[in-house]
C-alpha cells in the first residue's frame, strides 16, 4: 500500500470497535504507525544524515516531535480538517527538501542557506497533520478521545525512538567506511526521488478525486445500496468460558442484513459461525466458518432470515475470556450456555454515536 498513512483492515476494526479509553490499543497503533510509516522514516533519515553528534540528533528530532505532536492532537481534538492528498503531497515534499538540503543545493542554486531547525519544525507540523486526517476518517467517539489521542502520540514517540535507534546504528556503521562520503550524493539523490514519487502519487490521487464524474446506473443494473428500516446497532459483550464449556451468541437477522464483527479470546478456542434458517424447509443449522483460533475479524451478510452467530468451546485446561464487538442491522441477541439456559441481551440505542448494550 503506497499511502504511508493508510490504516490496515485489522487496525481499522480495532478503531471502529473502541468506545471509551483504550490506552494499550492506541499506544500500539501509534508505535506501529511510526515504525511502518516510510514517509516519516525517509524524512528522519534525511534529518540525521549529516548529524554526527548525539545532542544535535536529539535537538532536531525533538523539534520534529513537537511539531508532529501539536498538529496530531490539534487536528483530531479540534477537528481541523484538510484534504489528505494535499497534506501527504506536502509530506513527500519534506523528503525532497531534506535530500536537496543535504546536497547543499540551496547554497549552490539559490545562494541561500535555509534555517534547518525551522524547516524541521514546520515539516513536523505537516507530518502530524497528515496522520490526523486519516484518524478523522474513523469518527472516533468523544468518550475517552483525549486520553486515546495522548496514548497514540506516546506510542508514536516510542516507535520513533525505536526506529531512530536502528537508523543511528546503521548510520554509525556506515560512516566508519569510506563508502559513506562516496555514496552521500547518490543516497540523497535517491531520497529526493522517493519524495517525488510520494508527491506524484498523492497529486495524482487529488486530481483523480477532483475529476470524478457521477454516472448513474442503467435501468437494468442493480444498485449495491440496500436500505433498512431500522438503525444499525453496536454490541460489545464478554464471556468467561470454563474448561470444557461452550457458549453460543446469536442475533436475529433478516435476509441481506450486514454485520461487522471482531472477537478476541485469551487462548485458542474451537469456534463455529453458523445460521439457523427460519421459514425454510430445512431446520438444520448451516455452518459458514469453523476451526480453532484466538481471534476473528470480518463481515457477514445474512443469506436468509434466521438466527446468526457463534459457537465457542474452551478446549484448554484453564478458563478463557472472550470479547465480541459487532456493528450491524440485527436484533434480539441471545446467549446460550453449556447448562442449557438461554440469556436474552438487550440493545439500547444512544444517538448520535455508538450504541451500547445492557446486561440482562
Amino acid at each position: 500500500m503506497l499511502i504511508a498513512h493508510g490504516v490496515s483492515a485489522k487496525d481499522a476494526a480495532w478503531l471502529l470497535g473502541v468506545d471509551g479509553p483504550a490506552v494499550g490499543i492506541f499506544a500500539y497503533l501509534g508505535a506501529k504507525h511510526m515504525v511502518t510509516g516510510y514517509d516519516h522514516l525517509l524524512f528522519l533519515a534525511g534529518v540525521i544524515f549529516f548529524l554526527f553528534r548525539l545532542r544535535d540528533v536529539v535537538l532536531y528530532v525533538s523539534l520534529f516531535t513537537i511539531g508532529h505532536s501539536l498538529t496530531l492532537l490539534a487536528g483530531v481534538l479540534g477537528d481541523i480538517r484538510a484534504n489528505a492528498h494535499i497534506v501527504d503531497a506536502l509530506i513527500g515534499l519534506s523528503v525532497v527538501y531534506k535530500g536537496f538540503e543535504n546536497l547543499g543545493a540551496f547554497e549552490k542554486v539559490f545562494g541561500v542557506r535555509p534555517n534547518a531547525r525551522a524547516a524541521v519544525t514546520i515539516f513536523g507540523l505537516i507530518h502530524g497533520f497528515g496522520l490526523a486526517t486519516k484518524l478523522q476518517d474513523f469518527q472516533l467517539p468523544q468518550n475517552g478521545l483525549v486520553i486515546n489521542m495522548v496514548s497514540f502520540n506516546v506510542g508514536v514517540e516510542i516507535g520513533q525512538v525505536l526506529a531512530l535507534a536502528v537508523m543511528l546504528t546503521a548510520f554509525t556503521y556506515w560512516r566508519r567506511h569510506s563508502s559513506f562520503n562516496a555514496s552521500a550524493f547518490a543516497a540523497n539523490a535517491l531520497l529526493m526521488a522517493a519524495g517525488f514519487v510520494l508527491m506524484g502519487y498523492q497529486i495524482g490521487g487529488y486530481a483523480a478525486e477532483s475529476d470524478t464524474h457521477v454516472v448513474r446506473l442503467a435501468a437494468d443494473e442493480t444498485s449495491p445500496i440496500r436500505t433498512h428500516e431500522d438503525r444499525f446497532l453496536a454490541d460489545a459483550v464478554s464471556f468467561a468460558i470454563a474448561p470444557g464449556d461452550f457458549v453460543e451468541y446469536k442475533y436475529q437477522m433478516d435476509e441481506g442484513a450486514p454485520l461487522l464483527y471482531s472477537w478476541q479470546a485469551s487462548a485458542s478456542v474451537e469456534f463455529d459461525f453458523h445460521t439457523e434458517p427460519q421459514n425454510t424447509e430445512s431446520s438444520e443449522a448451516i455452518s459458514f466458518d469453523f476451526g480453532e483460533a484466538d481471534k476473528g475479524v470480518g463481515s457477514y451478510v445474512a443469506p436468509f432470515d434466521g438466527r446468526h452467530g457463534w459457537y465457542w468451546k474452551n478446549t484448554t485446561d484453564g478458563p478463557v475470556t472472550l470479547t465480541l464487538t459487532t456493528n450491524g442491522f440485527y436484533r434480539g441477541p441471545t446467549e446460550y450456555k453449556s447448562d442449557g439456559t438461554r440469556v436474552p441481551h438487550t440493545l439500547r440505542p444512544q444517538a448520535p454515536g455508538p450504541w451500547l448494550r445492557t446486561q440482562p
